[in-house]
């Protein structure tokens, strides 16, 4: 199976371990990716919170450019794209005028033709029992707080999905794999999102009541879903000790045994490997 795919700024950037493992796993699964040629930055937080015009023509120009490439679906990874990208069609496929004006802007009008897809999504399609078949590693000693932050958690007519049965998936998805879920009540909790730049302090205060939070739990590591969150939560925070925060498609990677799993390990800030070999996991 072939699968249109949106990679965004951050997976070929700062979240490359995020992309790799995640088409690295879907390979042996016989999926396939093909990139978005020409693909642009959706707009993400800096666009949309300076001109809402820029945003919507930053956005439009991908889902133009799928229907052209005769994509019918658009897989994305990072929750700020898949929002970005979504709002947008909704904005033109609603209102005339903004319509009109990526017409304008653009060249031509948005047939509407492009579904955009979460990641989640996929994974939950290909299901529990195909992720148990590449089980060589269980992930026993890994105790996980599942952070999904803020951002999948708002209202289904913003994200395009309900979040809540993705959690029971992954959490059962977690458990079959050998992991331990930890349970704790931050799951939900802003990371602080992009004020990561603007106010680093506010931000390192957020940080540093997930990560109290997660090791009142018992975590040794924090799960995460989203490139922003995870840059967050490693890189600030002032009191509490780091945690380290992988991609729940590394963990998959790793009870897969893929091959470049130790390529993505080290990209971290905060360095996981010392939990893994503590699990046995490397």
């Amino acid at each position: 199976m072939k699968v249109g795919y949106y990679p965004g700024c951050s997976l070929h950037s700062s979240a490359q371990e995020m992309g790799e493992s995640f088409w690295d796993l879907m390979r042996p699964l016989g999926v396939e990716a093909l990139e978005l040629e020409d693909w642009n930055c959706c707009g993400s937080s800096p666009a949309h919170s300076t001109h809402h015009g820029w945003a919507l023509n930053l956005a439009m120009r991908n889902l133009l450019l799928a229907e052209e490439q005769s994509l019918k679906e658009l897989l994305v990874m990072c929750p700020s794209c898949f929002v970005r990208l979504r709002e947008a069609a909704r904005q033109v496929q609603s209102d005339p005028e903004k319509g009109e004006q990526v017409s304008k802007a653009l060249g031509r009008p948005y047939g509407g033709s492009v579904r955009l897809k979460f990641f989640l999504e996929m994974l939950r399609d290909v299901g529990t029992e195909q992720m148990r078949s590449l089980l060589k590693k269980p992930l026993k000693g890994i105790k996980g707080a599942l952070y999904y932050g803020c951002l999948l958690s708002r209202p289904e007519w913003i994200t395009g999905f309900d979040v809540g049965p993705y959690e029971s998936f992954l959490e059962n998805l977690f458990r079959t794999l050998g992991g331990e879920v930890a349970h704790w009540g931050y799951g939900r909790q802003c990371c602080g999102a992009h004020l990561g730049i603007t106010k680093p302090g506010l931000v390192s205060s957020l940080v540093d009541r997930i990560r109290e939070h997660a090791r009142r739990a018992g975590a040794n590591c924090i799960v995460v879903f989203c490139p922003l969150c995870q840059v967050n939560l490693e890189m600030r925070g002032r009191k509490e000790p780091a945690l380290p925060v992988l991609y729940i498609t590394e963990l998959l990677g790793l009870a897969a045994e893929l091959p470049r799993t130790t390529r993505w390990l080290g990209r971290h800030l905060v360095d996981p490997r010392p939990v893994l070999r503590e699990a046995r996991l490397l």
